[in-house]
């Protein structure tokens, strides 16, 4: 019901992002989703790959001298039309599930849906009230499928 997700810290200097993405790159992970939260000296970068290249990409991300981890987050189908959003959030906020973070996704889903990652602080309550509520969870399989 999770979707995986790479965090890595990144000095807050020119260039660092780029260096980073160029690594990538050079070992074919495609990031299909991706995230920056900017801070004063560092930053973090969240990103999510295909299952396949998750752990490669912490072994690489690793030799290369970053600090990264894998953890877990929701990928809800919002329908992507005027408060389709608004609703997610609405149902969240009124649960008391606090939403840490939520980013969007390079790709739609196919189905006239955005795909939003959320960092919930209880994934499990978040997702089982969004899919109670008519919001469907999109899988690691279906995140898969995405990309080249």
């Amino acid at each position: 019901m999770f979707v995986h997700q790479v965090s890595v810290y990144l000095v807050n200097a020119h260039g660092t992002l780029c260096k980073l993405t160029g690594l990538l790159k050079d070992h074919n992970v495609d990031i299909l989703a991706l995230m920056i939260a900017d801070m004063a000296e560092f930053g973090i970068v969240r990103f999510i790959v295909k299952d396949e290249d998750i752990q490669p990409c912490l072994d690489l991300l690793k030799e290369a001298g970053y600090s990264a981890r894998k953890n877990h987050v929701v990928c809800a189908k919002i329908p992507n039309e005027p408060g389709g959003l608004h609703r997610a959030l609405q149902l969240l906020e009124n649960s008391g599930n606090s939403i840490e973070y939520l980013y969007s996704f390079n790709y739609a889903s196919g189905d006239n849906s955005a795909l939003i990652i959320f960092r919930l602080a209880d994934r499990e309550a978040g997702a089982k009230l969004l899919i109670e509520n008519g919001f469907t969870i999109a899988t690691q399989k279906e995140i898969d499928a995405l990309g080249c």
